[in-house]
């Protein structure tokens, strides 16, 4: 492929889009940006400077801190990216119970929606990217060339999730990760700006049934087809 491609994988919250999106990524050589990774380091931010209480955020401080730090991807030897604050890696600290609990809190607001946007923009610059999120399709790139909706129900995302995060977190209760997971959906659906929708001419994918290399092999199968002896 010679031209710049886009590809947006949208679909709420443990539904596979990280882990897909970097296989499709690596497959065709393309950077892969992580846009939850965002969120969550700005996430951990505002927790570590104490900016949310009880469910409210102080937006106007951790905007002034946002504009004082730096938000950056490396990219390893894989073109995958590594998310840094200030230049120091914190690709461990934002993968806790706690960051995922209150990532949706922060992604709501819109001045950090606007603020993230930059960032997603910036790093696409003249490169073939796979960028996952909620809010690709919808907004980040409209026109991308190819759109994807990775979706699965609760029950089968709780457990997905459960399973990632019980390797460091032994105690934590599925029941627990299920709770969280509807609230981050609910929040997700009808939050005011940039909420998570299925666009119209993305493509659905549902993998209740399906394992990692199904749902890579369908998106890559649609991609290759799209673009056989075009470029």
């Amino acid at each position: 492929m010679k031209k710049k491609v886009i590809v947006a994988i949208d679909g709420p919250s443990s539904s596979g889009k990280s882990t897909i999106a970097k296989l499709v990524a690596k497959h065709f050589n393309f950077t892969y940006i992580d846009s939850g990774s965002i969120y969550r380091a700005i996430t951990y931010l505002a927790l570590k400077n104490n900016l949310v209480n009880n469910q409210s955020i102080d937006v106007v401080s951790l905007i002034d801190l946002l504009n004082n730090c730096s938000i950056s991807f490396s990219f390893n030897s894989n073109n995958q990216n590594i998310i840094k604050i200030d230049d120091i890696s914190v690709d461990n600290e934002i993968r806790t119970f706690e960051i995922s609990n209150n990532v949706s809190l922060i992604a709501e607001k819109n001045e950090i929606r606007k603020y993230v946007l930059k960032i997603q923009k910036d790093i696409s610059k003249n490169k073939s990217v796979v960028m996952d999120g909620r809010d690709i399709g919808s907004v980040v790139f409209p026109n991308a060339d190819f759109k994807f909706f990775l979706d699965a129900s609760l029950d089968v995302r709780s457990f997905r999730r459960w399973n990632e995060l019980k390797l460091s977190e032994k105690d934590l209760k599925f029941e627990d990760v299920k709770k969280d997971l509807l609230k981050r959906d609910e929040n997700d659906i009808n939050r005011k700006f940039s909420p998570l929708i299925r666009c119209k001419d993305s493509i659905l994918i549902d993998s209740d049934h399906l394992d990692v290399n199904e749902v890579v092999g369908q998106i890559i199968d649609i991609i290759d087809a799209e673009f056989k002896n075009k470029y």
